[in-house]
């Protein structure tokens, strides 16, 4: 049972709990960004603490909390009391006191569930180093129930890097708590999926990558969803090369019309920018979605549920 204090992995997420989100997230679409303001939140205030770099992540919490009718402020390690030899632990305790709500990204697996024991105030994972990165989990999950009207009886192929991917780890967690769906994990040998973050229909595919056409031709599958190399989490001195591989056209023209591509961005040289004129290509649109579903965790958690229930037309503005 989730008890709206924290979002810091999926398995704290019912079933029920994940639906609840995606609705909130679906009333909270028309009005999500671009100008528009709400007075959900009004006064309050959203710190991002991110110890790694991001683009979609952090943009989208500040621009969900904008758009929510509250402040953000954005701390940054560089120039910040860290490099006089502060911990981190200190750091986010003073954080605490300037805002309402922290949205923080670590390097270290389950660093921000220890931040999160610390502080009084609701902290969402933004990433905890190659462990687990729920909210890109519900906004994947948004995208898929937005395109295919249900996130029942589905089957996802998922490539590349499942050892140290974190979305995609929490994407496999997500996708199987709904009824009837398959995933299948392809990786090239050492990149396998560890065994604990693996759920019954899961199944995994260990290969080289040049047998990528073939493999995906087979398994017709209703979503293919994309991992980059995490080269930052390989051994030192380990060569990134040996485990290359590229969706391109070709591979495009082996898969149904209906099979949608994903990828949590940023790409490398997985994605050839050849496939992004196919409307079966969604990472920006998953990026779009990302705001509203945003929006409807930091409003579940600052404490706005009754606000969110009431109809689209009586949403608070400013």
């Amino acid at each position: 049972m989730w008890d709206k204090r924290d979002l810091l992995d999926i398995n704290s997420l019912s079933r029920e709990e994940i639906e609840l989100i995606l609705h909130y997230a679906r009333i909270l679409e028309p009005f999500s960004g671009k100008g528009n303001k709400l007075g959900i939140c009004k006064g309050e205030i959203l710190i991002t603490a991110f110890f790694e770099p991001s683009t979609r992540t952090e943009m989208s919490f500040a621009t969900a909390m904008h758009t929510l009718g509250g402040d953000v402020q954005s701390f940054k390690p560089l120039g910040s009391s860290l490099e006089k030899g502060e911990n981190k632990e200190d750091t986010i305790c003073t954080l605490e006191q300037y805002c309402d709500i922290l949205v923080i990204r670590d390097p270290e697996i389950d660093s921000v569930k220890r931040y999160a024991d610390l502080v009084n105030i609701p902290v969402i994972n933004a990433g905890d180093g190659s462990n687990e990165h729920p909210t890109q989990a519900l906004l994947d999950l948004y995208t898929i129930w937005k395109t295919f009207n249900t996130i029942n009886g589905l089957k996802m192929a998922i490539i590349g890097d499942l050892r140290y991917g974190r979305n995609l780890h929490s994407l496999i967690k997500i996708f199987g708590k709904f009824d009837n769906n398959k995933i299948i994990g392809i990786s090239p040998p050492g990149l396998e999926l560890p065994n604990n973050f693996k759920t019954g229909d899961f199944k995994g595919i260990i290969t080289e990558m040049d047998k990528l056409n073939d493999i995906l031709a087979e398994i017709r599958s209703d979503i293919v969803y994309v991992g980059r190399l995490r080269k930052e989490y390989l051994p030192l001195g380990e060569n990134p090369m040996k485990y290359k591989y590229e969706i391109n056209r070709d591979i495009l023209n082996k898969l149904s019309e209906k099979t949608i591509i994903m990828h949590a961005f940023p790409r490398v040289d997985e994605l050839n920018p050849e496939v992004d004129s196919d409307p079966r290509f969604l990472p920006f649109k998953q990026a779009r979605y990302g705001l509203q579903t945003r929006m409807a965790i930091i409003a579940l958690l600052l404490g706005h549920e009754k606000e969110l229930m009431i109809s689209n037309e009586e949403l608070p503005t400013n």
